[in-house]
C-alpha cells in the first residue's frame, strides 16, 4: 500500500510543468494508492486558503 503527501498533489496542479509532469507520474504509476484522511483534510483546507490566488475548488478536485 503506498500513500500519496499532499505536496504531490499540489505539484500535479503546479505551473512549472516538469513539477507538474513528475507528481502526476508518481500518481499514474500507484497501483494500490491510498488517500490518508489527514492528507485530504490538509489538501482541501490549503486549497481553501488559495482561493484569492485563484485556485479554485474545482482545481483542487481535478488530477490534470
Amino acid at each position: 500500500m503506498s500513500a500519496i503527501d499532499t505536496n504531490i498533489l499540489f505539484y500535479a496542479h503546479d505551473r512549472d510543468e516538469r513539477k507538474m509532469h513528475i507528481a502526476v507520474s508518481i500518481i499514474e504509476s500507484v497501483d494500490d494508492g491510498v488517500l490518508l484522511w489527514q492528507v485530504a483534510c490538509e489538501y482541501l483546507a490549503v486549497s481553501r486558503r488559495l482561493e484569492p490566488q485563484a485556485y479554485s475548488c474545482r482545481d483542487a478536485m481535478r488530477i490534470r
